[in-house]
């Protein structure tokens, strides 16, 4: 038997609970039972327990056919909520579960001909279901089941203010009222909240499917006391609240405080939640070189859970538009992806004037990830835009400095079992300095992991493996088909009278040859190519190599490989003068085979050194050194011997001699490599470590090892060449101190001296006199530290400006488009939108500085790049944050791109400034928005409306 608090004065008094429905169901048993649970509560002390008084008996009473009216349906003042009592025979007929209610204080029960009332206080509450009632004092009015709060008036405010809650509703206010069998209430002077905003209203009524009617409402998302006045609100005189998902309301006002703004709508509706739904997108609205312009006005459609759509466009007075339209779609574990279209029909200067100048530009972007199955994946990322776009159109600054844009389509496929995979991928990039195009369509490859096909299945214990079962064998097999579009100048396009063909693109000329021929001057677009290696090898070791008095292991590979390339045609060259310098180049349809090998082998081990020094905590150093050794050995296929040269001839077939006599050769195809090579790489790794000990509290010695720094050596020497055998010794280094310093460093020495001119001589520089090893050609060295400041303050953490995210993470788990916070299709924002990312307040500050110096020397020209970089931010006051970067090149003495950010944190505004002071992009930025993301892009205060090329003298 359930049992419930009784009505005495201490909350820990108990009594059983009667029969379901006899209490509430019969006046007579509701008014005996309630009598028995005062006297009960006068009588015995408060710890009594409930098998100490046996329940009432329920008197049954006859059926009532009546149905109850509504008593909060009839309109009622604002500051009242009397009305007579419903006839004593409808009160409990349509109750269905227990009422329990306590109060601390008192319980006073009143009988009367008018109807039976009961009142509790002192902290009150009343709960019947899923519904609570809370406050200093409730009346309990019998005859029509109706519960009414209030709270204490004092000379201070209002205590123990009445609080009423069903399932995820919760509101405050100064009276209620609530009919538990029609689950109806009415709240005077409420206020509730649904996830970060905030309802106010006169008068509020709750009906029984959760939908909210306000009178003289307003809506915020600034959390104040019921008494205080937020900094801004959202006015109506009637709102709709759906679910506490959708608010719907009648003409609507901006107040700042309590001073109405020229912000006002006929009608309007908010997203009262986050999440994915339905609706119009919110405009946006400014000034910029276009004109005055109204965008990113549109709708967002979730059509179901799995996929969305959305469509934005903009409207300038110049006579632009732009149409924007963006699809997303998502199963978990399947598939997800986005398509991006962006149109902008661009037109400049006036409708009369001649030079009108109308343009369409575009971007195209596609992002897709599937998983067929476990083995099998597919991946798109497609960019494609016209240089006007990201010139003009967009406004993010790495589209602006943007000089190429790359695509890429991927499908693979693998076999895990065999170590075989398959791959095709399309791959397109774009130079917008020169207008070159390569596209790669397709890009087949399949690859067969290292075997060892002579490996014994079966080999008895203690057998060591034969030498043969060593031979690994892998193979790798491509096929490629390339498209390389290359415009003429325009110069030679006019010369030719073609002027037309400067505006060919390349993906016309992708589908017409003729126009591929009339903008390159070229007659095949195409150039097919398929390739086979076969690398093998046969590692085995050698133990007991005698070092200094140790002995170490050393692995040896011998190698060899075998490439096959296939092309579908050959170059013929045709001397135009008797020296060779001048030729015309035909190419030849034909398959060719291109056959190359290549031997070698290979030697590494590992060594280590001990340093006993210590330094405090830090004991000894650790020097471990892995040298690596190798010998590569191929042919000239240059020489007449393998068929892969031609000898050059002038158009009468004569050859073309050198000035010694000797015939000129040249390759059939660019890719067959010329001279021979044997080749002695060698190369050394070097890393010093230290050993930190430290003693627990316990008195237990701890260790950790620490990497000091990393240095190492690489050259080679080619016996086959005739000079300059020795390559340039390259050198790199990186060490961290302190786990706060990263140092990068890197060198490139030439063994041989310059000329008069500055050629390279086949003279070595190395000089025991001089201490000189090589000449210094390229020298490079970067460091970096960062340092901040431990969290503080109160623990808030802004990110001004960044979108709210996504709560259906199980679809969605990128940036959230909503109804009224969309964000760029494109994933990101303006280069000059003055939030400026990430700000942390509860890190007072913060600072990094990047240093950078590199030299080169080509010849007798020297270069060289001194520049240092910083970025800082710091709290002027828990609210207050100035975050800037700036730099300063010592080369050409002048400060780089700087900017400078302030930041405030109000407690329903966010602020920032951002100034960039000079450079190229100089320009100034104000924002100040609400944090909510339901409104951020409607409450917004932008200057400039022009986001770029806006000084502060403009």
């Amino acid at each position: 038997m359930p049992v419930r608090p009784s009505l005495c004065s201490g909350p820990g008094a108990w009594a059983p609970l009667p029969a379901r429905d006899a209490l509430l169901s019969d006046p007579l048993s509701l008014r005996a039972g309630l009598l028995l649970a005062v006297l009960l509560g006068v009588l015995m002390p408060c710890t009594a327990r409930a098998q100490d008084v046996p329940p009432p008996l329920p008197t049954p009473r006859p059926d009532t056919t009546a149905a109850p009216p509504d008593t909060l349906a009839a309109p009622r003042p604002a500051d009242t909520l009397d009305a007579p009592p419903r006839p004593r025979e409808a009160a409990g007929a349509g109750l269905d579960q227990p009422v329990t209610f306590s109060a601390t204080d008192s319980l006073r029960i009143v009988f009367g001909d008018d109807g039976d009332r009961g009142r509790l206080v002192g902290d009150a509450t009343v709960t019947y279901g899923d519904v609570t009632l809370e406050g200093h004092a409730i009346d309990l009015l019998f005859e029509i089941s109706e519960l009414r709060a209030d709270g204490l008036e004092t000379d201070s405010g209002t205590v123990g203010r009445p609080r009423f809650a069903q399932a995820s509703e919760a509101f405050t206010g100064r009276r209620f009222a609530y009919n538990l069998e029609t689950r109806r209430g009415r709240v005077v002077q409420a206020q509730t909240q649904i996830e970060d905003g905030f309802i106010r209203a006169d008068v509020t009524k709750v009906t029984e499917d959760s939908t909210l009617y306000v009178l003289d409402g307003l809506y915020t998302t600034c959390d104040c006391g019921p008494d205080e006045t937020p900094s801004y609100s959202l006015r109506s005189r009637r709102m709709k609240v759906v679910d506490q998902t959708w608010i719907y309301t009648g003409p609507i006002q901006l107040y700042i405080y309590d001073i109405p703004t020229i912000l006002w709508l006929p009608f309007g509706f908010l997203p009262a939640r986050e999440g994915r739904r339905s609706g119009l997108l919110p405009p946006e609205y400014g000034e910029d070189q276009r004109g005055f312009y109204l965008r990113n006005w549109g709708y967002y459609w979730a059509i179901n859970e799995y996929v969305d759509l959305q469509v934005r466009f903009g409207l300038w007075t110049k006579g632009s538009w732009q149409v924007n339209p963006s699809f997303r779609y998502n199963r978990r574990y399947r598939y997800g992806g986005s398509l991006n279209l962006d149109f902008v029909r661009e037109q400049s200067g006036e409708r009369d004037d001649p030079d009108l100048v109308v343009r369409n530009d575009v971007r195209l972007a596609w992002q897709h990830s599937q998983t067929l199955n476990p083995t099998t994946s597919a991946r798109a990322n497609v960019n494609l835009a016209s240089s006007s776009y990201l010139r003009t159109v967009s406004e993010q600054y790495t589209d602006n400095v943007r000089q190429q844009v790359s695509s890429s389509v991927q499908f693979e496929k693998r076999w895990p079992q065999g170590g075989r995979s398959l791959s095709a991928n399309v791959r397109q990039n774009q130079v917008f300095a020169t207008g070159n195009v390569q596209l790669t369509l397709p890009d087949v490859r399949f690859t067969q992991s290292s075997r060892t096909p002579f490996r014994r299945a079966v080999r008895a214990p203690g057998q060591d493996q034969r030498w043969y079962e060593r031979i690994t064998v892998s193979y790798t097999g491509s096929l490629r088909n390339n498209y390389s579009f290359t415009p003429l100048p325009a110069d030679t396009l006019l010369a030719r009278g073609d002027s037309a063909a400067t505006g060919i693109a390349w993906y016309e000329a992708l589908v017409d040859p003729s126009k591929y021929e009339r903008a390159t001057g070229d007659e095949t677009p195409f150039d097919f190519r398929a390739t086979h290696s076969l690398p093998v090898s046969a590692p085995f070791s050698i133990t007991r190599i005698p070092v200094i008095n140790r002995t170490v292991r050393l692995t040896v590979s011998p190698n060899a490989s075998y490439n096959e390339d296939w092309f579908l045609e050959t170059e013929r060259q045709t001397a135009l003068d008797t020296t060779g310098r001048r030729v015309e180049r035909v190419r030849e349809p034909g398959f060719f085979a291109l056959r190359r090998f290549s031997t070698g082998v290979s030697a590494n081990t590992t060594f280590y050194g001990l340093f006993p020094v210590a330094a405090g905590p830090y004991q000894g150093v650790r020097h471990t050194v892995r040298p690596t050794l190798s010998f590569s050995f191929s042919p000239d296929y240059g020489s007449d011997f393998w068929g892969y040269s031609r000898v050059l001839e002038d158009a009468e077939g004569v050859p073309v001699r050198d000035a010694t006599g000797v015939p000129i050769r040249y390759r059939i195809r660019s890719e067959v490599p010329t001279g021979e090579r044997r080749v002695l790489s060698f190369g050394l790794d070097n890393v010093f470590e230290t050993k930190r000990v430290r003693e627990d509290s316990t008195g237990e010695a701890q260790s950790r090892v620490l990497k000091l720094f990393n240095l190492n050596l690489n050259s080679s020497y080619n016996f086959a060449a005739d000079s300059l055998r020795l390559a340039p010794i390259t050198l790199s280094a990186r060490t961290n101190i302190l786990g706060k310093l990263n140092v990068n460093a890197g060198a490139t020495l030439d063994p041989y001296g310059l000329d008069t001119l500055g050629r390279r001589i086949d003279r070595f520089v190395f000089s025991a006199r001089e201490a000189r090893l090589a000449r210094l050609t390229t020298f490079r060295v970067n460091a970096d530290f960062s340092i901040r400041s431990g969290r503080g303050g109160d623990g808030r953490q802004r990110q001004p400006g960044q979108p709210f995210q996504n709560p259906n993470l199980d679809l969605f788990q990128s940036t959230q488009t909503s109804t009224l916070g969309a964000v760029d299709p494109f994933g990101e924002r303006p280069y000059d939108d003055p939030r400026d990312g990430f700000a942390d307040f509860t890190i007072p500050w913060s600072l990094d500085v990047d240093f950078s110096y590199s030299l080169s020397r080509f010849g007798a020209s020297t270069s060289r790049s001194v520049t240092v970089n910083t970025t800082f931010d710091f709290n002027l006051t828990p609210l207050w944050k100035v975050r800037g970067r700036s730099g300063y090149d010592f080369e050409r003495g002048e400060i780089v791109t700087t900017s400078l950010n302030i930041l405030r944190d109000f407690e329903c505004w966010e602020m920032s400034v951002r100034w960039v002071p000079f450079g190229q992009f100089q320009s100034w930025g104000f924002d100040l928005h609400v944090k909510s993301g339901h409104l951020r892009d409607l409450l917004r205060l932008r200057q400039p409306r022009a986001e770029r090329d806006r000084g502060f003298g403009l």
